[in-house]
């Protein structure tokens, strides 16, 4: 809008609305938003019943791996304090982030100072 016409030229108010977006009714705006309200509804109930699968899978996965013996244990690589860090999915990540192991160097002998010579 050109700044220069004034509001008596053009008393016309500013559209909140785009020029081909037609103004929405109280009713059809009132529908939209317990639309809204109740999509936000469902998907928070679904992430509840999600949370509380997952806690009972992990409860079970807990109650098997502690009925295991102590030798079955080692077998699959872990021991009774490790249990709870496997099920949070420490085991997993440990695996992925373990750096690869280097070579060590052999040391050198104590009377070799040029670096070329062997030790007596």
């Amino acid at each position: 809008m050109n700044p220069r016409i004034s509001q008596m030229q053009h008393p016309a108010p500013m559209m909140p609305y785009p020029a081909n977006m037609q103004q929405l009714s109280d009713a059809e705006l009132l529908r939209q938003a317990n639309e809204a309200r109740n999509a936000a509804a469902r998907n928070g109930m679904k992430r509840l019943f999600a949370a509380f699968a997952n806690w009972m899978e992990r409860r079970r996965a807990e109650t098997e791996l502690r009925s295991l013996t102590d030798r079955e244990l080692a077998d699959i690589g872990l021991t009774r304090g490790d249990i709870p860090f496997a099920l949070s999915g420490g085991a997993a990540l440990e695996t992925r982030i373990a750096p690869a192991p280097q070579a060590i160097p052999a040391p050198m002998p104590a009377n070799d100072r040029l670096g070329d010579r062997a030790a007596a």
